[in-house]
């Protein structure tokens, strides 16, 4: 039997090194999230804007990344 050895794409160790804003702005880059917002600004409509879509989308990964969120602090 042959044993190939599978490279890593990343390490999480190069992820706990970066600093909490850099962590976020790696996850505002990357994050596929263009057609949910097209969904949820086209579903508003011209409703009211006091907390736009995208603030509040990007502040709900902020709390994921920055483990602010009930379900990462064991509550």
């Amino acid at each position: 039997m042959a044993i190939i050895p599978q490279l890593s794409l990343f390490s999480w160790q190069d992820l706990e090194e970066l600093g909490d804003l850099e962590r976020l702005v790696l996850v505002l880059e990357t994050v596929p999230d263009e057609t949910l917002m097209a969904h949820l600004e086209a579903a508003r409509g011209h409703g009211r804007n006091a907390y736009p879509v995208r603030a509040m989308w990007n502040s709900v990964l902020a709390g994921v990344v920055f483990r602010e969120c009930p379900i990462f602090r064991g509550n």
